[in-house]
Parts: C-alpha cells; sequence; structure tokens
C-alpha cells in the first residue's frame, strides 16, 4: 500500500535537531501502528495500554486519545475524509471505524 508515501531525494539527510513528540511515557509500551495522513498528522496505537494518540504536525500535544472499547490495537489506517480503522483483534476480533469526533466506534468486520 503506498498511500502518502514520500519522496526522498537522493541527498536526504536526518535532521539532527529533530523533535521527540512522542515516547514510552507517552504511548506506553508495545506501540503498534502508526499512520501518516496527508496533512502529517501523526496516528500511533499502543497495544500496552489500548489507546489510539492522533498529533498534528509540529505538535508535541496529542488533538485525540481514543480508548473506549478497544484491546490490543495492532495496527491502524485513516482515510481522507479523516475516518480512522483500528484493528481491534487481539480479544475483540474486530475492526472498528471511528469518525472524526465520535465519541463511539461503529463495528466495521467481525471475525
Amino acid at each position: 500500500l503506498w498511500y502518502n508515501q514520500p519522496k526522498f531525494s537522493p541527498c536526504a539527510t536526518w535532521n539532527p535537531y529533530a523533535t521527540t513528540f512522542a515516547n514510552s511515557t507517552t504511548l506506553g509500551p508495545y506501540t503498534h501502528g502508526i499512520f501518516i495522513d496527508t496533512n502529517n498528522t501523526i496516528y500511533a496505537g499502543s497495544w500496552g495500554i489500548s489507546t489510539i494518540k492522533v498529533w498534528r504536525y509540529n505538535s508535541s500535544t496529542p488533538i485525540r486519545t481514543i480508548t473506549a472499547g478497544l484491546f490490543g490495537p495492532y495496527s491502524l489506517f485513516v482515510t481522507m475524509n479523516g475516518d480512522i480503522y483500528i484493528d481491534n483483534g487481539y480479544r475483540n476480533g474486530r475492526v472498528d471505524k471511528w469518525t472524526p469526533n465520535a465519541i463511539n466506534s461503529v463495528e466495521t468486520m467481525d471475525s
């Protein structure tokens, strides 16, 4: 899947002064599933604390935290309109859809 695949220059170098926006204190242990959309918004899921957090570009403060109904999320995907699909299958055996600003998910696939 090459959704929003970046194009790197052959001369690209890492920025030695990059900003750390999240660590194990922020996301907990066993972080799985990181997704970056076309606006450079970062979505990261933590299996260890059953949470998805969302950061806007250039921010170290999450703008959204999703926890309701999650148990060990492994991966996620975000559509162009901001819908978040979360692999909530570890114990729940399903994929959940979160629309922007929703307070509850909608089950979209069940095992």
